[in-house]
C-alpha cells in the first residue's frame, strides 16, 4: 500500500491538465457567430430541471412563457432558484461567473446577454477557439454526429481540435415507406431490398471516412427503443421489409391534404424489429472491419419524460459478446446503473467506460462512480470527460465541473494511502486525455 500523504498537488495538476472531449454536440462556428445575446443561451441542460421544478402543467400551458414575453425573466429565475443546486445549474453558474464575470441572477440578466455578445466578439472563430481550447483546455472534441461528408467542413468546425463520429439512428429505427423514400432522396439511389439499404449505408460510411475526420461510430437508440438486439437472418429482415413496403393507403384518406405516401400506415415495432436489428448487425460488422470504436448512448436521457426503461446497458451484453473484436465506448456512466457499468467494464475486454455528460447530470454520484471504477476496472479503460453540449460556454462549465470531481476522487485515493501523488498524476493523465487519444487515434500534442 502506498504511504499515506497529503493530496498536495493533484488538484492543481488536474485543474491544469487538458481534457479529451469524448462526446460533444458543439455548434458550428457559423452558429456561434449568430448566437443570440440572451442569458438563457448559456443554460445548457438546465432547462430540463426548470421544467421538472415547474411540475405538471395544465393542458395548453408551458412552464415558461416565450422569451420575448415580459414575464419570462421573472418566471425563469423563480424556477432557477428552485433548481440551482443541481449539476446542470451549477455548471451554468460556474461558467457565467468565470467566463463572463457575472453571477447568473435575475438582476444580471441583461448584463449577461451583453457579456455573451462581447465574448463572441467580432472574430467568432477566434473566440470559439479561445473558449474551447484555451479557457476550457479541451484538446479534442468528438462531435456527434454526422452522416454526410459536407457536415465536417473546416469552415464549420476547426480541424485542429474537432473530429466526428458517424451516426444514423434514423436508419436503425426505420418504420415505413416514408423513411425509405427519404433515404432514397438522401442517398441518391433506389431501394428495393434490404441489401440495397446495406449497400447505401456502406456507401455513406465510405464517403464520410474519406474526409479523414471520422474517428468512431455511434448508436443512440435508447431514445427510441431498448438496447436488446435479436439476431435475425437476411430472410427475416426481408420479410419485415416486404411487409413494410407493401402496406397500402386506406380508402378513407382525404386526397389532397398531404402526399399519399406520407399517410401510409406503419408496421408495429415487433414486426419491424428483425429489419432494424439486422441493419444494426451489418453496421457493427462494418465498424469492426474498419478497426474503429462504437460509441453507445447508455443511461439517462436528455430532456424530460423520456422512456427510461430503454436505457439499461445490461440488455446489450449479448450483442457485445457477439462482437468481441469491436471496441464499445459506453456513455454517460450508464446512470443510474453506474455499478452495472463497472461490472460490464471489468468483465468484457472490448468495453470502455465513459463519464461524458455524467458530471453535470449528478456530480456527487459520478465521484462515487469514478472511485468505484478505479477500484475494479483498469484505468486505461476509462474516459473521464465529454461535455455533450452544443454551447462553448457550457463546454467550459462542464469541463471545470469534471475537473473538480476528478480531483476530489484522486485526492481521496492519496489521502487513504492507496495512491502516491505520482500514481494519481499518471491516472489523471490517462483518464483525462491519453485514453481518448489512443482510442480515437489522435495526437495528444
Amino acid at each position: 500500500m502506498a504511504k499515506r500523504i497529503s493530496a498536495g498537488g493533484i488538484t492543481e495538476f488536474v485543474t491544469r491538465h487538458p481534457l479529451f472531449g469524448a462526446h460533444s454536440h458543439i455548434m458550428p462556428v457559423t452558429q456561434w457567430a449568430k448566437e443570440k445575446h440572451h442569458f438563457s443561451m448559456i443554460q445548457g441542460y438546465a432547462h430540463a430541471d426548470l421544467v421538472t421544478a415547474a411540475g405538471p402543467m395544465p393542458i395548453g400551458e408551458n412552464p415558461l412563457p416565450p422569451p420575448k414575453d415580459k414575464r419570462f425573466t421573472k418566471r425563469y429565475f423563480e424556477l432557477w432558484r428552485a433548481s440551482r443546486f443541481t449539476g446542470y445549474c451549477r455548471a451554468t453558474e460556474l461558467a457565467c461567473r468565470e467566463l463572463l464575470g457575472l453571477e447568473f441572477t435575475e438582476k444580471n440578466a441583461a448584463a449577461i446577454g451583453r457579456a455573451l455578445g462581447k465574448l463572441i466578439g467580432k472574430n467568432p472563430r477566434k473566440s470559439y477557439t479561445d473558449v474551447l481550447r484555451k479557457k476550457a483546455n479541451v484538446r479534442w472534441l468528438i462531435k456527434d454526429s454526422i452522416n454526410r461528408p459536407q457536415d465536417t467542413a473546416d469552415d464549420l468546425y476547426p480541424p485542429e481540435f474537432v473530429r466526428f463520429n458517424y451516426r444514423d439512428d434514423a436508419l436503425f429505427t426505420i418504420r415505413s415507406r416514408v423513411d425509405i423514400a427519404e433515404r432514397e432522396e438522401r442517398w441518391g439511389r433506389s431501394i428495393h431490398s434490404v441489401p440495397d439499404i446495406v449497400e447505401g449505408l456502406n456507401q455513406s460510411i465510405t464517403a464520410c471516412l474519406a474526409t479523414g475526420k471520422v474517428t468512431s461510430f455511434k448508436l443512440g437508440l435508447p431514445y427510441q427503443r431498448s438496447l436488446a438486439f435479436t439476431e435475425p437472418t437476411l430472410h427475416d429482415a426481408e420479410t419485415a421489409f416486404a411487409r413494410m413496403m407493401n402496406l397500402t393507403v386506406g380508402t378513407t384518406h382525404d386526397i389532397g391534404v398531404e402526399p399519399a405516401y406520407r399517410r401510409i400506415p406503419r408496421c408495429s415495432a415487433e414486426e419491424l424489429r428483425p429489419l432494424q436489428d439486422y441493419l444494426v448487425h451489418q453496421y457493427a460488422r462494418r465498424i469492426e472491419s474498419e478497426g474503429l470504436g462504437l460509441q453507445v448512448h447508455t443511461g439517462y436521457l436528455a430532456g424530460n419524460n423520456g422512456v427510461l426503461n430503454n436505457i439499461r446497458t445490461m440488455e446489450m451484453v449479448p450483442f457485445m459478446l457477439r462482437y468481441p473484436r469491436l471496441r464499445f465506448d459506453l456513455f454517460h456512466a450508464g446512470w443510474p446503473y453506474t455499478e452495472e457499468h463497472a461490472v460490464i467494464g471489468k468483465e468484457l475486454p472490448n468495453v470502455w467506460l465513459n463519464l461524458c455528460w455524467a458530471w453535470t447530470m449528478n456530480p456527487s454520484t459520478m465521484e462515487r462512480a469514478l472511485d468505484s471504477w478505479l477500484a475494479c476496472v483498469p484505468h486505461t479503460k476509462i474516459f473521464a470527460y465529454g461535455g455533450d453540449t452544443g454551447s462553448p460556454v457550457c463546454e467550459y462549465g462542464y469541463a471545470q465541473q469534471a475537473r473538480v470531481g476528478i480531483a476530489r476522487v484522486l485526492e481521496r485515493w492519496i489521502e487513504r494511502g492507496d495512491m502516491t501523488l505520482k500514481d494519481a498524476k499518471e491516472v489523471a493523465q490517462r483518464i483525462m486525455l491519453h485514453n481518448g487519444c489512443e482510442f480515437h487515434g489522435l495526437s495528444e500534442q
